[in-house]
C-alpha cells in the first residue's frame, strides 16, 4: 500500500512501512511560551489562538469580530467543514477586546495596510521567524496546530479524538501530528 499524507510546510519527512508522511516540525509548551513571548501582542494572541484551537494560520485570520465567543464555529477551507470548538475565559476576554469597536463581519487580524484585509500569511509566517531568530530552535505557524494535536492527545490518550478535533480524514494524517509510529496504529486495525 504507497500512501502520501501532506501537511502544510515546514516538514520533516518520515518514512515507514510503504507510507511517506510529511510531520509538521514540533514545539513544546515550554519553547511555545518563549516564541510567544517574542511576538507583538496581536500576533501573540494568533498564534495562542491556534494553539488552544487547532486551526490553520488562513483560517484563523479569517475569524471575525461576530464570530468571537467561549465556543466558536470556523469553517475550515482545507477540509471545506465547519469546526466548533471552545477557548478559554482568559483568551475569549482578550479577542474580544482585539474585536471591540469592530463589525460583526469585519475581520480581527486585518491588515494595518488595506482595510478590509486580513494579514497575510506570509507577513506572521516572518514575524515567527523573526521572533525565533533570537531562539535555539525551529518552528511555524502550523507547530501550533500540531501542539494542539498534543494537547489533546495527551488529555484524551485517544488517535481517533485527536483525528476528530482536527477535522482529519485519515488517521496517518493525525499519526504526523502525533509523532506515533503509522505502523502501530495500522496493526492496531484502525482504518486508515
Amino acid at each position: 500500500m504507497q500512501l502520501t499524507v501532506r501537511a502544510e510546510q515546514p516538514v520533516h519527512q518520515l518514512s515507514k512501512g510503504g507510507i511517506t508522511i510529511n510531520k509538521p516540525k514540533s514545539i513544546t509548551k515550554k519553547k511555545s511560551r518563549k516564541l510567544l513571548a517574542r511576538l507583538d501582542d496581536r500576533d501573540r494572541l494568533l498564534v495562542e489562538l491556534m494553539i488552544k484551537s487547532g486551526l490553520r494560520i488562513g483560517d484563523a485570520l479569517k475569524i471575525t469580530a461576530g464570530q468571537i465567543n467561549k465556543k466558536m464555529r470556523v469553517y475550515e477551507s482545507k477540509s471545506k467543514r465547519c469546526r466548533d470548538f471552545k477557548i478559554g475565559k482568559k483568551l475569549y476576554s482578550r479577542l474580544k477586546i482585539l474585536a471591540e469597536g469592530k463589525e460583526i463581519n469585519e475581520l480581527v487580524f486585518h491588515s494595518e495596510r488595506k482595510q478590509g484585509v486580513s494579514v497575510h500569511r506570509s507577513t506572521i509566517h516572518r514575524r515567527i521567524k523573526k521572533a525565533l531568530k533570537t531562539l535555539k530552535f525551529d518552528a511555524s505557524a502550523h507547530s501550533a496546530r500540531k501542539l494542539y494535536a498534543q494537547n489533546v492527545y495527551n488529555k484524551t490518550k485517544s488517535v481517533k479524538k485527536v483525528q476528530k478535533a482536527m477535522n482529519h480524514h485519515r488517521i496517518t494524517t493525525t499519526a504526523a501530528y502525533l509523532d506515533i509510529d503509522v505502523d502501530k496504529i495500522i496493526s492496531k486495525g484502525v482504518r486508515i
